[in-house]
């Protein structure tokens, strides 16, 4: 029971740290000045950090050995977006990614022993 409640919030929690991030992102778009486009950066940041407790410790639970190889292929598909040209290409390409990353996880994801 103990384990299928760590799973929940880990799930919880990370939905929270790929959606948040997401919407934050579209707001950008929308601002209009400066003081505003630092709150969503911040706030967008802010609720990425949500993501830390349950990413990174699935990481943990699914392959203890292989933690760190799974930790650097996650973080590789991660920093993407900032491979492509533009700032508003960049954003977009970060949403899409947050979003696919939350279906992904929520639909995936396992609390159990996959590696030895």
């Amino acid at each position: 029971m103990v384990a299928l409640q760590k799973f929940l919030l880990s799930q919880i929690m990370q939905s929270i740290g790929f959606l948040g991030p997401a919407f934050f992102l579209t707001q950008l778009s929308h601002v209009r000045t400066p003081a505003m486009a630092v709150l969503s950066m911040a706030c967008s940041q802010g609720s990425d950090a949500f993501s830390q407790s349950g990413l990174y410790s699935n990481h943990q639970d699914i392959g203890p050995r292989y933690a760190g190889v799974l930790l650097g292929l996650s973080n590789t598909a991660g920093v993407l977006a900032g491979v492509f040209g533009s700032w508003p290409d960049v954003f977009k390409v970060a949403v899409a990614l947050y979003i696919i990353g939350t279906l992904v996880w929520n639909f995936f994801s396992t609390g159990e022993k996959v590696l030895d």
